[in-house]
C-alpha cells in the first residue's frame, strides 16, 4: 500500500512538473506597437520618449536603422537616446515578440 502511496505522489509530481512546462511554453508574448514618440524632432544625443505597448521587455532602439541607447521604463514606455549620424527617419522597438515601428518619422 505505501508503495502505491509513493507511485501515486510520485506520478503527482511528474505530472506537476509537466504541467508547469507546458504552461510556461505556452506563455505568449504580445507583439509591441508604438502609438507615440517626443519630441518629433531631435538631434543626436537628445532623449526621445517612446510610448507605445507592451515595450517591457524591449531588446533594441533603432532611429532608422541605428541602435540608439535605451531604458524601460514600463510596459508602455521607453525613453532612447538619438545616436550619432542619425537621419531622419521611423523609430523601431524591437522585442521577442517583433518589432515595432513608429507610424511618423523622427526629424533629425
Amino acid at each position: 500500500m505505501s508503495k502505491l502511496l509513493a507511485r501515486i505522489g510520485f506520478g503527482g509530481a511528474v505530472v506537476a512538473l509537466v504541467l508547469v512546462a507546458v504552461s510556461a511554453s505556452l506563455a505568449v508574448t504580445a507583439k509591441p506597437s508604438i502609438t507615440s514618440f517626443t519630441p518629433s524632432t531631435a538631434k543626436p544625443g537628445v532623449m526621445v520618449t517612446i510610448k507605445g505597448k507592451n515595450l517591457k521587455g524591449t531588446k533594441a532602439v533603432e532611429f532608422a536603422g541605428l541602435k540608439g541607447t535605451f531604458k524601460v521604463v514600463s510596459a508602455g514606455k521607453v525613453t532612447a537616446k538619438v545616436p550619432a549620424k542619425a537621419k531622419s527617419g521611423k523609430i523601431s522597438v524591437v522585442t521577442s515578440a517583433g518589432t515595432a515601428v513608429s507610424s511618423s518619422t523622427l526629424k533629425v
